[in-house]
């Protein structure tokens, strides 16, 4: 079979795995679902076809067109009294994340590259743009980032919960 059946493939099952992550209403499930629905059907069909370049460069135009129209005026006053905290949170996180992909090539579990991306904080789409520009091992990196999702979202009511019997209800 061709790429352009692939492509075809691709679609149709990405649309319903994310069709099936939006209805579940899961936390960025309209991109997992598609990315768990793909990677299924290449599990199962024994094989992967290569899209088109011009569709990675596509799909990365719209995602920062879908996130810069997200943004407004009223969002960047909220964030004037945020960027200590912001800026504060990011640089634990990148450094927490160096430190970690620093371990992971010293013990040659993985390369640099693909270390440091997959350690990386940041939306995932991102992440995986950045990984595919930079050589990183996509496969590698994409487990991690959608591990930490899936982590995120099934701990995350129980630590809202040892908060709240720690800490009292939210101010």
């Amino acid at each position: 079979m061709n790429n352009g059946w692939g492509l075809v493939f691709y679609l149709i099952t990405g649309l319903i795995g994310g069709a099936i992550g939006f209805r579940l209403k899961i936390p960025g499930g309209t991109i997992i679902g598609a990315m768990l629905a793909v990677i299924i059907l290449n599990l199962l069909g024994g094989r992967s076809w290569e899209l088109p370049s011009s569709y990675k460069f596509t799909v990365e135009v719209l995602i920062g067109i879908m996130v810069g129209a997200s943004f407004s005026k009223e969002i960047g006053q909220k964030l004037i009294p945020l960027i200590i905290p912001v800026l504060g949170s990011t640089l634990i996180l990148v450094v927490t994340g160096v430190l970690v992909s620093l371990l992971l090539e010293k013990f040659g579990i993985l390369d640099r590259t693909t270390a440091y991306v997959s350690t990386s904080p940041g939306a995932m789409s991102a992440l995986l743009g950045l990984a595919g520009d930079t050589g990183a091992n996509l496969p590698v990196v994409l487990c991690f980032h959608v591990f930490r999702i899936i982590f995120i979202i099934v701990t995350a009511p129980f630590i809202f919960r040892l908060l709240q019997n720690w800490l009292g209800p939210p101010t």
